[in-house]
């Protein structure tokens, strides 16, 4: 005989409070005036139902050598470093997840987070679940670049990070580099705008991607910059690029005929917030963070193994 639907809503109310809320069986049980014996029962049915899926931890897959050496090495605030998988994919998606899960512990009332464009940052936003703390605004670093419904554009990321957190939305509606310098000063000043660009001066955490001055960066790939324009700015002395600015071997911004023109955080606004977590999965990378954080940008850095090795390599160990 099939289940009653009062008892499957129920069954996952139970299952809610328990994995998502991380409620213990007692506590629910006197919220829902049931026994612990019923609340055990609707737990496990949940998993024989299929409504619960069991799988190993995030942490489990993460080197904690690797982690504390490349924190030495490059005197980071915080690393977080998941084991190299076969599928480059799997990798992205467990960091994410691992990022995820810190970002429980490192959040508290009040707080801002920043979060830029990007499919490592993507993964974080899409493995974020209700934090404990309250009060928490989730704001975006760049305009848009690409398609609006694309999952790593930044008006997605923002958006799904700050529903998984329960937190608010602050989208930055504007394209990340605009025609005309006379564009960016009036949306600059128009009222939605302003308010996130001020929302961004008090972060208490940022989360960025990080791109290497290739024709793979985003802002490259997706035309806002011409790719002609490429080896002029390496010329100029970028190797790397954070929200659509660049910067140098030292972390110095290196200036474009851009920078008036593009809608997203400076390099200095970046560098002030106090944790500021680089996101980014591959080798190719590893001279772009280490350039980051060498110049004080970044603070803290959430990579693979792979990159991991290179960064340390670079680092003289």
């Amino acid at each position: 005989m099939p289940r009653p639907r009062r008892s499957e809503d129920m069954i996952v109310q139970i299952a809610r409070l328990r994995y998502e809320q991380r409620l213990p069986q007692t506590e629910i049980a006197r919220m829902l005036e049931i026994s612990e014996a019923t609340v055990s029962r609707a737990l496990k049915s949940a998993l024989d139902m299929g409504f619960v899926e069991i799988q190993v931890a995030p942490k489990a897959f993460r080197d904690q050598l690797l982690e504390r050496r490349l924190k030495l090495h490059m005197g980071l605030k915080l690393a977080v470093v998941v084991e190299d998988r076969p599928n480059p994919l799997h990798a992205v998606d467990t960091l994410g997840k691992a990022v995820a899960r810190i970002l429980e512990d490192v959040l508290k009332p009040g707080d801002v987070l920043g979060v830029s464009d990007g499919a490592t940052v993507a993964a974080i936003a899409a493995a974020t679940r209700k934090v404990s703390a309250a009060d928490i605004d989730v704001v975006a670093l760049v305009g848009g670049v690409g398609a609006p419904e694309h999952f790593s554009h930044s008006s997605d990321v923002c958006r799904r990070m700050a529903s998984g957190l329960g937190a608010r939305a602050w989208q930055l509606p504007v394209p990340a580099i605009v025609e005309e310098d006379a564009t960016a000063r009036v949306l600059h000043d128009t009222g939605t705008v302003k308010g996130v660009f001020n929302m961004m001066d008090r972060m208490a955490v940022a989360i960025v991607g990080v791109g290497a001055i290739s024709a793979n960066a985003t802002v490259f790939r997706e035309g806002f910059i011409e790719s002609a324009k490429l080896e002029e700015i390496r010329a100029h002395g970028a190797v790397g690029t954070i929200c659509a600015r660049f910067f140098g071997s030292h972390g110095q911004p290196v200036g474009t005929e851009f920078d008036s023109r593009t809608m997203s955080i400076s390099l200095e606004g970046l560098a002030r917030v106090p944790l500021r977590i680089a996101a980014a999965v591959s080798p190719l990378k590893a001279e772009a963070i280490r350039a980051a954080v060498g110049g004080g940008l970044i603070n803290a850095v959430a990579t693979d193994a792979e990159t991991a090795k290179a960064l340390i390599a670079a680092q003289g160990a």
